[in-house]
């Protein structure tokens, strides 16, 4: 078995956002948990913009994609909103 050799860590950052939503405050930022995690040796990150914005926002995908130079995978749902905005920013991956 070649364990190890094609292994590659994505980070999901829902949760940051989500802690940030339910505080009603700025932190913590998700932009700053891609970031970190992009130092520490991160792959990608993944992000999932939900119709209904409860993790991740609009302005939270900006601001990723021009703070990170690994790739951006969306998680979205399959609707004509969320197509137009992969398509807008063209993530590395959508599912």
């Amino acid at each position: 078995m070649n364990a190890g050799k094609n292994l590659r860590l994505g980070v999901n950052i829902d949760h940051v956002a989500t802690v940030r939503n339910a505080r009603g405050s700025s932190y913590p930022d998700p932009v700053r948990a891609a970031l970190i995690s992009q130092e520490a040796g991160a792959d990608g990150i993944t992000a999932h913009l939900r119709e209904d914005r409860r993790h991740i926002v609009d302005q939270d995908i900006a601001s990723i994609i021009e703070a990170i130079n690994i790739p951006l995978n969306f998680e979205m749902a399959a609707t004509d909103e969320m197509q137009k905005i992969a398509l807008n920013h063209t993530p590395h991956a959508v599912c």
